[in-house]
């Protein structure tokens, strides 16, 4: 096994790295994967590195799910989104999202 799948296949595609992103935005819980640019040091980033770098005010989110926060039921599902970060009322990126998540 090559050092980038022993360490939870950090680099895919090119030098982007897929995070398993969930946000809350009122009443709804929106999950999904994000893709983000990796640079030199892709191995010793924690998944809150990427989004504290990430500038943009949207970002694209595939293989979505949308929850109703509060009784958790599946509400919609998406091939995409795009998600306005200035509606956000709170975000976060799953440390085990490399482990199962994407297959």
């Amino acid at each position: 096994m090559d050092d980038a799948r022993a360490g939870g296949d950090a680099m895919r595609d090119g030098g982007f790295k897929e995070l398993e992103v969930v946000a809350y935005i009122g009443e709804f819980k929106i999950v999904g994967i994000a893709h983000f640019g990796v640079g030199q040091r892709a191995s010793s980033r924690r998944p809150s590195d990427y989004i504290r770098a990430f500038s943009d005010s949207r970002l694209t989110l595939s293989k979505v799910r949308i929850y109703n926060k509060g009784n958790q039921e599946l509400f919609e599902t998406a091939p995409f989104i795009i998600l306005n970060l200035d509606k956000v009322d709170f975000l976060y990126a799953r440390e085990d999202a490399d482990e199962g998540v994407m297959e």
